[in-house]
């Protein structure tokens, strides 16, 4: 994965589709990377000094700042009071910048503080002609808390994007998240989509409204093997996670009309830890 890609929180913090954002928008795609808090590549500088390194750099290394400041933000707290500082100069870079890679990483760099100065930016984003910064921008929006005024037009046209699966996954996972009206709807456009990332996003919006046509796409995703080496496949350790937040998500739903697929994937399945799960939801699913 290219080093252009970043961090991500969950889309769906608190909703019945908590759980199975992070692997279809994060792992599966493979969108983007998890920082984490590794070490930082301008060790001992402190945010102030990073956002005036931005500030100050040549045109061709401007970006390298900005992905230095986007992993420091995402593995360290900014004091309160810095806050409109940092946004505004970062927001500045964005309007300014002529250069992909430093918009996105400005964007990655915003999308990390989840604050309400940062709309503006992240709205502007979505229109970005970068197809990587929209994906992150909105990404970054479906984050955001419910009071945040989103340009949804400019979301939901995002589910237009034939040429690019990964982007209309994202947005209709951040609609999701936001409970935003005809949310069904929408994913039942995508549920018999050729992509299988958009199929599997799709099912995982359908599990909170126990809709059957997610039924199909569920036993699909519990079918799936570990082992498959093929290009464009998932490897086992992205099956795993599926099934694992599939498995959370029905949970949460107790939908108990998955019951016979979940008994399958506890008798079958050659993964414990989706075995053991898959017990936990059953004690669920049938009290």
């Amino acid at each position: 994965m290219s080093e252009q890609n970043g961090p991500s929180k969950k889309i769906l913090e608190s909703s019945p589709l908590s759980g199975i954002t992070v692997p279809i928008a994060i792992v599966l795609i493979g969108a983007l990377i998890i920082f984490g808090v590794t070490k930082m590549l301008s060790s001992g500088k402190n945010h102030r000094d990073l956002v005036e390194e931005l500030n100050s750099k040549t045109f061709g290394n401007r970006w390298v700042a900005a992905y230095e400041l986007s992993k420091f933000l995402a593995a360290q707290k900014i004091p309160k009071e810095d806050m409109p500082w940092v946004i505004e100069n970062l927001s500045q870079v964005y309007y300014e910048s002529v250069d992909a890679r430093t918009r996105n990483f400005v964007v990655l760099a915003l999308g990390t503080l989840n604050n309400q100065l940062t709309l503006p930016v992240l709205n502007k984003a979505l229109e970005d002609q970068d197809p990587q910064v929209k994906f992150n921008a909105v990404t970054s929006l479906g984050n955001m808390g419910p009071e945040s005024v989103i340009e949804w037009p400019k979301v939901e046209a995002l589910l237009n994007q034939e040429s690019d699966p990964g982007l209309r996954q994202v947005a209709l996972l951040t609609i999701a998240a936001h409970h935003r009206p005809n949310t069904e709807e929408k994913a039942l456009v995508l549920i018999n989509s050729a992509d299988k990332s958009l199929r599997y996003a799709a099912a995982a919006v359908l599990i909170s409204f126990k809709n059957n046509q997610a039924i199909p796409v569920i036993e699909e995703i519990f079918n799936l093997n570990y082992d498959v080496a093929k290009a464009g496949e998932f490897n086992g350790a992205q099956v795993e996670i599926l099934k694992m937040n599939v498995l959370d998500n029905l949970e949460k739903s107790k939908w108990n009309d998955l019951t016979k697929q979940v008994e399958k994937v506890e008798s079958s399945d050659t993964n414990v830890r989706v075995t053991t799960k898959a017990k936990l939801v059953l004690k669920v699913l049938k009290n």
